[in-house]
């Protein structure tokens, strides 16, 4: 996970609690994304399409990291 120190002028803005509750609203919206994915890996895994298994696993761990960094985000906000 990467993190950016802001300067504290950034820090000190206030941001409005509708933009908050938008950005967690995606957040919950690309957990179910990730949550109804989950059984495709183990549809290719059961017809032996391994490499369709690594690729689609590696890019579930990038869409995992992306969420991840979104909480910390929204942790941060709130």
């Amino acid at each position: 996970m990467q993190f950016t120190d802001l300067n504290s002028e950034v820090q000190n803005i206030a941001i409005p609690q509708s933009m908050v509750n938008l950005f967690a609203q995606s957040i919950y919206a690309q957990l179910e994304a990730l949550t109804l994915d989950a059984n495709a890996s183990l549809e290719l895994f059961e017809n032996q399409a391994y490499t369709e298994v690594k690729t689609f696993l590696q890019a579930h761990i990038q869409q995992m990291q992306y969420v991840l960094n979104s909480v910390e985000i929204l942790d941060r906000m709130k």
